[in-house]
């Protein structure tokens, strides 16, 4: 039978933490849990809520492994008095175990980010900054088929991510050729925006983004496509799945392998 310490290593392998972008900033690994417990259903969703812990004991699910950590910041204490630590009971009482793989899951091949620029159909795709190697590092920048005007792709992210809120930062009418893709907060920087810039882009599609960001993109001619940051990641869970069941094929793991059918976008 599997062991936590068996599904870890497969996702070590799809995931390595050393590609974790920031090591001080990111909380990467096994947040909760018994590295020797016995595991035969691993659950993966993007948030690890209250809901998710009950619908993981309901399916009978030993481990969840989630995008966003549970714990991301420091804390000084465990007490059911609050949310984050009523979670965190719950799972071990549970006997639940929780695993993160954050921003090395962003950048990391066939990540979150390549995803998304490979399904709106970019080509010639590379990382924005291959800190990693030539095919891995932070976010994807490529090139479309032919220029569309901002309008069309736009509506193109709509239909991917099943957004029915993505935002245009610039002129609709405006038309685009190289995009940039930064999964997730991209727009809380203007470093973003100049990293976009610097790899020629002339549109970055990201969430997150701030007032004074978006009018930096504004004086500097780049156009942001702004879809939420759930839907921007949360299309990607099915993908990790996927490739859970063939990387655990390949080392001979036993395990059924879901994702969560409640997990809801909390801005709606």
């Amino acid at each position: 039978m599997a062991k936590v310490k068996d599904v870890i290593n497969v996702m070590k392998k799809i995931a390595p933490e050393q590609y974790a972008y920031n090591k001080e900033y990111d909380n990467i690994g096994l947040i909760v849990g018994d590295i020797d417990a016995d595991v035969t259903r691993v659950m993966c969703c993007l948030d690890v809520t209250d809901e998710i812990i009950d619908e993981a004991e309901d399916i009978g699910a030993q481990m969840i492994i989630s995008h966003h950590p549970m714990i991301f910041y420091p804390i000084k204490n465990v007490s059911t008095a609050d949310s984050q630590g009523r979670k965190i009971f719950k799972a071990i009482k549970k006997g639940i175990a929780i695993y993160a793989a954050h921003t090395n899951l962003d950048f990391v091949r066939d990540g979150i980010n390549e995803f998304i620029a490979n399904e709106l159909g970019l080509l010639d795709i590379k990382p924005l900054d291959p800190y990693i190697s030539g095919e891995a590092g932070f976010g994807r920048v490529g090139n479309l088929s032919g220029k569309v005007f901002c309008t069309v792709l736009k509506s193109e992210v709509e239909l991917l991510l099943k957004d029915d809120y993505v935002r245009i930062i610039g002129e609709p009418d405006g038309e685009v050729l190289r995009i940039a893709v930064i999964n997730g907060a991209g727009g809380g920087d203007i470093s973003y925006v100049d990293m976009a810039l610097k790899a020629g882009a002339d549109c970055l599609i990201t969430a997150d983004v701030k007032h004074h960001v978006a009018v930096y993109a504004h004086d500097n001619k780049l156009t942001i496509i702004e879809p939420q940051h759930f839907t921007m990641e949360y299309a990607y869970i099915s993908r990790l799945v996927q490739i859970l069941k063939i990387e655990s094929l390949a080392k001979r793991i036993k395990l059924d392998i879901v994702q969560s059918k409640w997990e809801v976008n909390p801005r709606f």
